[in-house]
């Protein structure tokens, strides 16, 4: 919080689709943690692109070989205790491998197969549906619906 009043967490994502599976990424120390796209917290300076790219040079060993816009996502969930509210920017995504490592000891990354994705616990799950649906393409604008639990 800044201010004393909450902030609405700007992010950036990416989809990565080749030979039949997706890209994510999770918590290597926490194995039951849900899936993640790959992206990260916009910060000062950035562009959504800019942002996008630092975040692939960071953590991994590929680059960005093409990025094309898709869709925003409000999302809200409750971590800690806390809501988090982010405003996520998605952009399907190709890459210069398929060989991904990761550059950063806390995180894994992953190949789900396209057949297998709903079984998953990628979120946000309505971007998950949307890429299992065939739709993603067709949408842009996502909202989480927000159970308070």
């Amino acid at each position: 919080m800044s201010g004393g009043r909450p902030r609405v967490r700007p992010r950036v994502a990416s989809i990565v689709i080749q030979d039949g599976a997706v890209l994510v990424q999770r918590p290597v120390d926490d194995p039951k943690a849900s899936y993640a796209f790959v992206g990260g917290e916009y910060e000062v300076g950035d562009t959504l692109l800019s942002r996008l790219q630092t975040e692939f040079e960071e953590e991994t060993n590929c680059r960005i070989v093409r990025a094309e816009y898709l869709f925003v996502v409000e999302n809200r969930f409750e971590y800690e205790g806390r809501l988090i509210h982010g405003l996520e920017h998605y952009f399907y995504v190709e890459i210069n491998r398929h060989d991904v490592e990761s550059r950063e000891p806390h995180l894994s990354f992953h190949w789900v197969s396209l057949d297998t994705l709903a079984e998953h616990d990628v979120r946000p799950h309505v971007v998950r549906d949307v890429i299992v649906s065939g739709e993603l393409r067709d949408v842009r604008h996502l909202v989480v619906p927000y159970q308070d639990t």
